[in-house]
């Protein structure tokens, strides 16, 4: 069950995608939402003395806005009969954003991301760090998607290595959204197995999670990510599954590089589990 929804902001167009995004996830599960704001200062601001602000007023016309932005996202949340919490961290070891999921439990997390522009372009390299070595959920909105609807997730994955546990976030989100789950194998020539060898992998895994609407769907490719983003293109999926192992890199049916690339170059959302979330 989502409790708590972490929404890293920097005000930018697709942040406030992000943002549209974590409020209406957190209205429908009834969670708490927090919105967090980075902001990189010249000096160590929590500690300087008070009459030594008016040296920095750049940086005090920053603390202004960031603060009046978040107060208005933490009043719409309010609106929606949501708790909320506006959190305003000068940045200066970048960590604040891993320090705030541990200490508050943040269980999901919305980010956004420019896309074929690049992850470090959001939040610095964050948006990438995160959906790396999060143990909590993490999806990754690259535009303002209006309105918000899932009822297509694709899950990817090779369906040797049991996920199951982070499947089971997946199918909570689905449950949560009404969706429908596409488990999706993408074959391909370097590593081609036969349907048959396949279809006994996914039905095996299926049948472990026998509550949950799913297909099972295999498709060819020449890559993961050509297959993977065809597939859901084809059955106008709203947003891309897979699962990561944290620290040691992403599941093994997809490379880092290219769970990144779609991540960054996919116009679809991309939520990101990690095989050791609890």
């Amino acid at each position: 069950m989502i409790k708590k929804v972490l929404v890293p902001t920097d005000f930018s167009a697709c942040a406030r995608a992000a943002e549209e995004v974590g409020l209406q996830i957190a209205k429908k599960a009834n969670a708490e939402i927090h919105f967090l704001h980075l902001l990189l200062t010249p000096v160590e601001w929590a500690k300087l003395p008070v009459e030594k602000e008016k040296l920095y007023p750049e940086t005090k016309t920053k603390i202004g806005i960031a603060k009046s932005e978040l107060g208005k996202l933490r009043n719409k949340a309010e609106k929606l009969g949501l708790k909320a919490q506006e959190v305003l961290k000068f940045d200066l070891d970048r960590e604040e954003i891993y320090r705030h999921i541990k200490d508050h439990q943040c269980d999901f997390i919305v980010m956004g991301s420019h896309g074929t522009k690049g992850l470090k372009e959001i939040l610095g390299s964050n948006t990438q760090r995160v959906v790396r070595y999060s143990t909590a959920s993490v999806m990754v909105v690259k535009k303002k998607l209006e309105p918000f609807r899932v009822k297509n997730i694709v899950f990817a994955a090779n369906f040797k290595i049991d996920v199951h546990p982070a499947f089971l976030k997946v199918v909570e989100f689905a449950n949560l959204m009404q969706a429908k789950i596409h488990l999706l194998y993408v074959n391909l020539p370097f590593s081609f197995r036969e349907t048959d060898e396949v279809e006994a992998d996914m039905q095996a895994f299926k049948k472990k999670c026998p509550d949950v609407k799913c297909s099972v769907n295999i498709y060819n490719a020449l890559s993961e990510e050509r297959g993977i983003h065809k597939f859901a293109e084809a059955i106008h999926a709203d947003i891309l599954a897979l699962t990561t192992q944290g620290k040691t890199g992403f599941m093994k049916m997809i490379s880092p590089s290219i769970t990144e690339s779609l991540v960054n170059h996919s116009d679809f959302p991309v939520l990101s589990v990690n095989i050791r979330d609890k």
